[in-house]
């Protein structure tokens, strides 16, 4: 029974925080415990960046918004219900940042630098043409799609997101879908010319 018990303290020590859910992060967090906030981030970082750097496509200002959506989440840890699930309602905090911090800022660049260009090579590689169709969507159908198929939310959680229905969701991502097929059309109309 001794030796049990070692072991799971082992485990406890060694895995820390990674076996908890995010909601009993997030509680842990608003208790104090920074060190679940830090294990929280960890374990969004990577997809919270993403999300803004297709947003933004600017490798600096994707670090910033990134930076922007965790202070938030930290002032707001405890408007969050534990009774509900922690994604929609980091994913809509996440998006309300997103759009806030746009309406901010300067317009995008029309053109990547090549330092920016060498900063994102540590990302995944997406078609430039499909970035440049993305970021021509409306937000309406923008934070959709990359709610639904980067951040991989399911369409419930993306209407909870959104407050939405997941018809207005699923009509939402098929205008998205057209339209980006629309102008990944153009564009290879264009290119192949």
């Amino acid at each position: 029974m001794h030796a049990e018990t070692v072991v799971d303290v082992r485990a406890m020590s060694a895995g820390g925080m990674q076996g908890l859910a995010a909601g009993q992060l997030v509680q842990q967090a608003t208790g104090g415990d920074l060190d679940a906030f830090e294990e929280l981030i960890q374990r969004l970082q990577r997809r919270v960046y993403g999300f803004a750097y297709q947003h933004l496509r600017d490798t600096e200002e994707a670090h910033d918004l990134a930076q922007e959506i965790f202070v938030k989440l930290y002032r707001n840890l405890g408007r969050y219900d534990v009774d509900r699930p922690f994604e929609p309602w980091f994913w809509k905090l996440a998006a309300n940042t997103s759009i806030n911090y746009r309406r901010k800022r300067v317009p995008l660049p029309a053109e990547a630098t090549d330092e920016a260009a060498d900063d994102s090579s540590a990302l995944p590689r997406h078609d430039p043409t499909l970035v440049q169709a993305l970021s021509q969507l409306d937000p309406s159908y923008r934070l959709p799609v990359l709610l639904h198929y980067y951040a991989d939310l399911s369409l419930e959680q993306v209407a909870r997101t959104l407050n939405s229905s997941v018809p207005a969701i699923k009509s939402r991502l098929h205008r998205a879908r057209a339209q980006l097929r629309n102008s990944l059309a153009e564009a290879e109309e264009i290119g192949g010319s």
